[in-house]
């Protein structure tokens, strides 16, 4: 009777032994897993992961007003001003040469530009585009990109530059009329989100160093500010060239 109760107890704590073991292996697969699949909505090539740009020349192409998407323009009338005008002139009045200025300050290369600045009367709209698609992210999503010819490159001297592009770039908040949080059970801060399109290409070589979107959300509590926007653009900056990591 006593071997025969042992037996089952062995039994028992052999089955448990085996579930608790087996339930740490799953728990640890899973781990692996999931550090091993973890993706970027970008692509950074692999020729230019350690690459050494500092050497070479970098324009700068902003969007133009039709690529700037606004989904919180009672915003910028009220942060920056300009009731009368577009609001995406108030964008790249403000926004824009905060957002370039933070980029000039990180980059390792000297020779940093905009595109009116290395060739002044050009501008992004007055390039003739081709339109490329490259595919980016998990899953894979195709993008579409508008970057000038090569004639183009070549008749304005940017064909052994370094081009980097801001496609589009949309700006929202996550909740208009309730300043501090976006509701009372989640306690999520109220933020500025700025989304870019962005590309950086090689001229030289003909090829894409990095592309895809980048985000970046400024938190704020009470009332949203024009520091707000401030911020955002130096932080997308930032973010855009640790990113790129090759800049």
């Amino acid at each position: 009777m006593r071997k025969k109760i042992f037996g089952i107890l062995a039994k028992m704590c052999n089955k448990k032994n085996l579930a608790v073991f087996t339930s740490g292996l799953l728990t640890a697969l899973c781990v692996s897993c999931n550090v091993a699949t973890a993706k970027h909505p970008y692509t950074l090539t692999s020729d230019y992961a350690a690459a050494d740009l500092s050497g070479r020349k970098f324009v700068v192409l902003l969007p133009t007003d039709e690529r700037i998407t606004i989904n919180n323009k009672k915003d910028v009338v009220n942060d920056l001003g300009g009731a009368n005008a577009k609001p995406e002139s108030r964008i790249r009045k403000f926004y824009f040469p905060l957002f370039f200025e933070e980029l000039k300050s990180l980059v390792s290369s000297d020779s940093f530009f905009l595109l009116d600045q290395y060739r002044p009367g050009l501008t992004e709209d007055s390039l003739a585009p081709k339109q490329i698609s490259l595919q980016t992210g998990e899953p894979a999503l195709s993008v579409s990109y508008l970057l000038p010819d090569e004639s183009q490159l070549q008749a304005h001297g940017l064909d052994s530059s370094i081009l980097i592009l801001i496609e589009r770039i949309e700006f929202k908040r996550n909740e208009f009329y309730v300043e501090n949080y976006w509701d009372i059970k989640s306690r999520r801060s109220a933020s500025l989100e700025a989304d870019a399109i962005v590309l950086i290409w090689d001229c030289k070589s003909d090829k894409p160093v990095f592309y895809g979107p980048i985000s970046e959300k400024t938190e704020f509590v009470l009332s949203m500010q024009r520091k707000h926007w401030e911020e955002s653009a130096r932080e997308l900056a930032k973010k855009i060239v640790q990113s790129a990591k090759c800049l």
